[in-house]
């Protein structure tokens, strides 16, 4: 059952890659076409042609019309989601409860592969242009507010739900979009862009937990700086600006995955 799982889960990830990878296109050019198509000659793609994967690799990453190179971020991005789908689900927090079945854990399982939906149309948007999005922005807030919905309404009927729980998401949204949002202001721009904090609404909101908004928030500017200072030191340019909703993203999933060992820390 688990190997019949993770296999669908890369099959359906490797889909949604593609379909996120078009929408970053149809985003950037404006295109409100409803018929995939070759960026460079508007050949109208067939079903053969729209196999994740695999019709790109039979189309050695081609135009099968005009032959140009159509590039590689549509089969990484296949790659990419497909995998995160499969690590997602091995590496649940709450594994044994969702393959049992428990309702809340497949909604909020299933709203989580929704936003890393989402989450990759921002990451491959933010790195290629340094921008984000509105359209995933808004997506990824819609999707946490649903999760935020699942966590909160999961406690209240066990009744279970209390000051500290709201306290705890109250202090996420502080940490992450509330901080981020202040340095926007202060920095004009400079250290964090707009979009930034208005993606850390969603991540807050589908974490609902202060501590995972904190260690999130740290690791993302860890794995910043991992990126930042050798070219930073090689250019002798402290003002070198990078695109942060990769490192955001990137931190929100690790967290989310080692929530446990996160709530384990804070414990001791």
């Amino acid at each position: 059952m688990k190997i019949f799982v993770a296999v669908m889960l890369f099959v359906i990830g490797a889909m949604m890659g593609s379909f996120a990878c078009c929408q970053v296109w149809r985003i950037k050019k404006h295109d409100k076409s409803k018929r995939s198509h070759c960026m460079k000659c508007k050949y109208q793609l067939r079903w053969y042609d729209n196999i994740p994967i695999v019709s790109w690799l039979a189309l050695s990453g081609k135009c099968r019309k005009c032959k140009k190179p159509i590039g590689c971020m549509e089969i990484l991005a296949e790659l990419l989601l497909g995998i995160m789908f499969v690590a997602s689900f091995l590496l649940w927090p709450r594994y044994d409860a969702l393959m049992a079945g428990n309702p809340w854990e497949v909604a909020r399982f299933a709203t989580f592969l929704m936003l890393l939906v989402a989450l990759t149309i921002s990451f491959i948007f933010d790195l290629k242009w340094s921008e984000l999005p509105m359209a995933s922005l808004i997506a990824g807030g819609v999707l946490g507010v649903v999760m935020l919905g699942i966590n909160v309404a999961e406690t209240v009927v066990a009744g279970i739900f209390g000051w500290s729980m709201a306290i705890s998401i109250f202090g996420a949204l502080m940490i992450l979009p509330g901080l981020y949002f202040v340095m926007y202001k202060i920095s004009s721009e400079r250290w964090v862009g707009s979009g930034d904090w208005i993606l850390n609404i969603g991540l807050a909101l589908a974490l609902s937990d202060f501590w995972l908004a904190i260690f999130a928030m740290f690791l993302a500017n860890f794995l910043g700086c991992i990126a930042f200072l050798p070219g930073a030191i090689s250019k002798k340019d402290i003002n070198m600006k990078i695109p942060f909703g990769p490192f955001l993203i990137a931190a929100f999933w690790i967290i989310y995955m080692a929530q446990n060992l996160v709530f384990n820390l804070v414990a001791i």
